[in-house]
């Protein structure tokens, strides 16, 4: 009977919760609308409604409880398969380099225990001699969307060797940060760093940003006076392909998603 109790309990004291994230996740959707005219995906984001072939773009559906919102590219456009084509070319040529470079440590270190009589250790080919051309193909093939809310600290991990930083023509608190390729001194490859945009709404203090160790920035920015309202703050963490984050950005009715914080 007490564990009963307590069910009810939680699921009482859960309801308020998932009905104010449904509302938030409405607000957003609805807000970014006129940025994201593109058909729903399959379930498993891989084709279209309807086997559509003119549209950039698809949007996955959200599973009821999750906070994210998913933009593809779509496969059955001819404009993006020739993009995917292009790309594929360079992964190509990366991996034949690769292992050109294989064959030849091979053959040194067959000389070498030939030398020696010791055998020697060969780098094979992997998924990092993709390099960064295989990371920069994932990254302009979608966009994802995190909203976050009535959180007292938001803190994020922004990978890459360019500091996140304001953009001052942005009307709203923001960190974002281009593009860019680095090196990872702990894997010994070179990454491509997709294009990142943080949106803060609400009385939150300014971000602060802090480099890790090797590469990487911490942003880090908390409530400074929570509003009486419902939803106190609401951030916004959009990543992936540049030119629909700037449609995105440009297009999305921000004043609607400030009317939830009152």
């Amino acid at each position: 009977m007490r564990i009963l109790f307590l069910a009810l309990v939680a699921l009482l004291f859960s309801q308020p919760d998932a009905a104010l994230q449904t509302r938030v996740m409405t607000a957003v959707r609805s807000a970014m609308a006129p940025a994201l005219p593109f058909p729903a995906s399959d379930e498993d984001g891989s084709l279209p409604a309807g086997n559509n072939t003119e549209a950039l773009w698809m949007v996955r559906p959200s599973p009821a409880g999750d906070s994210v919102i998913e933009v593809l590219v779509n496969p059955l456009n001819e404009a993006n398969q020739r993009r995917a084509n292009a790309a594929m070319a360079q992964i190509d040529k990366n991996i034949a380099t690769a292992q050109r470079r294989a064959e030849e440590q091979y053959d040194r270190a067959v000389a070498e225990a030939k030398r020696t009589g010791k055998s020697q250790n060969v780098d094979g080919v992997t998924l990092a001699d993709e390099g960064a051309a295989g990371e920069k193909i994932d990254a302009d093939s979608h966009v994802t969307i995190d909203v976050l809310f009535n959180e007292r600290e938001y803190r994020f991990v922004v990978p890459g060797q360019v500091a996140p930083a304001r953009v001052a023509s942005f009307p709203h608190p923001n960190v974002m940060v281009a593009a860019n390729e680095y090196d990872d001194a702990a894997s010994g490859g070179r990454h491509y760093k997709e294009t990142e945009r943080i949106v803060f709404l609400g009385p939150l203090a300014p971000a602060q940003v802090t480099k890790r160790a090797g590469n990487g920035f911490d942003v880090v920015t908390s409530e400074s006076a929570p509003g009486s309202g419902a939803i106190s703050s609401l951030v916004i963490r959009m990543r992936g392909n540049t030119e629909l984050l700037n449609d995105i950005q440009a297009k999305t009715n921000w004043a609607q998603l400030l009317e939830l914080l009152k």
